[in-house]
């Protein structure tokens, strides 16, 4: 089947997206690893920067470097090439994460049984919520996936409230 053009364009946004990405993050692995940062640091401050914000992200390495593997910590000298590459990665992995939907999305109204796929690291993944593994969509291989079952308005309406109130 061939690719509808509006897919193939969001397909190309999202090569794009990966290629700028994957641009960031090596200027950013490369910084790191100067300023003695250990392997999988630049993963670390990203996905942290991700949950949240590159502010307190670099307010935490600056404080306590260590919790980033940080042999020494950075100095305030390096801090503003350091903010600049890790906003240029976060936007950039934002950007991904958009592109990725916009073709999961396009995909799965094409085609019912498409699993939709999420990026981790840069690798294309399903959820299976059943068996709780995540299965790498290139090589097949399964992991564990160790989800946790997010609480949604439903379960804090009138219901689960007399629940919570009752275990008090």
């Amino acid at each position: 089947m061939n690719a509808s053009p509006e897919l193939a364009t969001a397909e190309g946004k999202l090569a794009t997206a990966l290629k700028s990405f994957n641009t960031a993050h090596r200027a950013l692995d490369t910084t790191l690893s100067r300023l003695g940062a250990r392997e999988g640091a630049t993963d670390r401050l990203i996905h942290h920067a991700d949950e949240y914000g590159v502010d307190h992200t670099l307010i935490v390495l600056g404080k306590t470097p260590q919790v980033f593997e940080f042999k020494d910590g950075v100095s305030d000298k390096e801090m503003p090439a350091l903010r600049l590459q890790l906003e240029a990665a976060y936007e950039a992995m934002h950007a991904v994460d958009l592109a990725t939907a916009k073709v999961e999305n396009l995909t799965s109204a094409s085609n019912p049984s498409h699993k939709k796929a999420i990026l981790i690291a840069g690798k294309a993944y399903t959820f299976d919520a059943k068996k709780d593994e995540l299965s790498d969509r290139d090589s097949g291989a399964t992991i564990k996936a160790d989800a946790h079952r997010v609480h949604t308005e439903e379960d804090s309406g009138p219901a689960r409230k007399r629940e919570q109130d009752r275990d008090r």
